[in-house]
């Protein structure tokens, strides 16, 4: 009967082909990430997961929008990428440069805090020069998208996801280089990265073409409009992971290195809502009734959060345990940390599923409130409570914040009796894909 309803149904399927590409980039890096974790330890895997913040915070800040502005103005046509690659090829590299001479002058007045202040400067500035490839990278990537390139985009982003985890994985457990594996393989995944980005782009755009003037005009209208939602851009990314940059900040490497497996363990509740939320777009864009389209997205919240919450609690359970067995002893500080983690994603699993309702529904705006109202929870609680509580402020702050979310996406969803409805049709009759 199960079996009947798969095979009749064109959600499950979808959602299972979403499912299965995301399970298989994920199950690829979270076993290599054990093996490494593990090779590492507390302290190194610390300086590890800094290298990782220092990218994944400073290239939307020192974006100042162009990403976005640019993304716009292609996807309207307004302008070629063929004509526009050398202009994006310069203000990529004016952005690294401003990036790494920030961090350069951080590291020179000891104002990187305690993780990065102990970091040698000779693992980080490799790691630094690698910059402007990914710059380059990530803006032509971006192009891809803009300009509805979406098999070569994905093609990528799953090669992207991959590629790190398995060169890390190589060098630091097969080959045992410790830390210097890891500055290696950062370096070697970016530059990976970058050819790979540059044959597939240049193949459609002949972008090594570098005779086309640096055009004024496109970016004078690219940060015009992109500076717009840059503060928005901003939220998003201090709302993933503020809590481990205070933490590094305010601790010893040590410490951010046992706080990080919370997140990897804990992220991996989301992969299920993740793998249906496109469908969930789909299905409402289409619906022309506004009371269809709340019905629909009150179905899948319900399923979602209750299956959801079902699997955080047999992870709450079992979280030391999961600990032990995957990463050892040495991490078992993170066990009481971990299990507030959890709460928190499991409970932002809701915020997944009504902030794709607003999308759908041309209310995208409504996001963007949402982040920044638990960005700026997750600021200002990790400010309070890391440099009291450690690791377990960590984890309070991030649960808090999703829990911020998730309260803020029912209020704007504002049809509360509809949402409770679901969770009784579900109850009642299950959920009938």
């Amino acid at each position: 009967m199960i079996f009947d309803r798969i095979r009749k149904s064109k959600n499950i399927r979808d959602g299972l082909g979403f499912l299965g590409t995301g399970v298989a980039s994920q199950v690829i890096i979270f076993l290599s990430s054990i093996f490494v974790i593990r090779a590492l330890g507390p302290e190194l895997r610390g300086y590890y997961t800094f290298l990782g913040i220092i990218g994944f915070f400073l290239v939307p800040i020192f974006s100042f929008g162009f990403l976005a502005g640019m993304g716009y103005y292609i996807s309207s046509g307004k302008y070629n990428p063929k004509d526009i690659s050398k202009t994006v090829i310069i203000i990529a590299l004016l952005r690294s440069v401003v990036i790494i001479l920030a961090v350069l002058m951080l590291k020179y007045f000891n104002l990187l805090g305690s993780t990065g202040n102990n970091l040698s400067i000779w693992y980080l500035l490799p790691v630094l020069l690698t910059f402007p490839l990914n710059m380059i990278r990530e803006s032509f990537h971006r192009v891809l998208l803009s300009d509805s390139q979406y098999a070569k985009a994905n093609k990528l982003s799953i090669f992207y996801s991959v590629v790190s985890p398995v060169v890390v994985f190589l060098l630091v457990v097969i080959c045992k280089l410790d830390f210097t594996g890891v500055v290696i393989a950062i370096v070697s995944a970016n530059i990976i990265n970058f050819f790979l980005t540059i044959a597939f782009v240049n193949s459609i755009y002949t972008i090594t073409d570098l005779s086309k003037p640096y055009d004024k005009t496109f970016v004078k209208e690219v940060f015009s409009y992109g500076i717009k939602g840059w503060i928005g851009d901003i939220a998003v990314t201090t709302n993933n992971k503020v809590d481990q940059l205070i933490l590094s900040y305010f601790l010893p490497p040590a410490a951010l290195g046992i706080y990080s497996i919370c997140g990897s363990i804990g992220q991996m509740l989301w992969i299920l809502p993740g793998s249906i939320r496109q469908i969930l777009f789909n299905n409402n864009a289409a619906l022309k009734e506004e009371s269809d389209r709340k019905k629909l997205t009150a179905r899948y919240h319900a399923f979602f959060m209750v299956t959801g919450i079902a699997i955080t609690v047999v992870f709450i359970f079992l979280s030391e345990y999961i600990i032990r067995i995957l990463y050892g002893a040495e991490f078992l500080p993170a066990t009481v940390p971990m299990q507030i983690y959890l709460a928190g994603t499991g409970i932002y699993i809701g915020t997944m599923i009504l902030t794709k309702y607003f999308v759908g529904t041309k209310q995208v705006i409504y996001n963007s409130y949402i982040q920044l109202f638990s960005a700026a929870i997750g600021l200002v609680t990790a400010l309070l409570f890391v440099k009291e509580y450690g690791i377990i402020g960590a984890a309070i702050s991030s649960t808090l914040s999703y829990i911020a979310s998730y309260l803020l996406a029912v209020y704007y969803f504002k049809d509360y009796r509809e949402l409770a409805n679901g969770f009784v049709l579900f109850l009642k009759k299950g959920y009938k894909f």
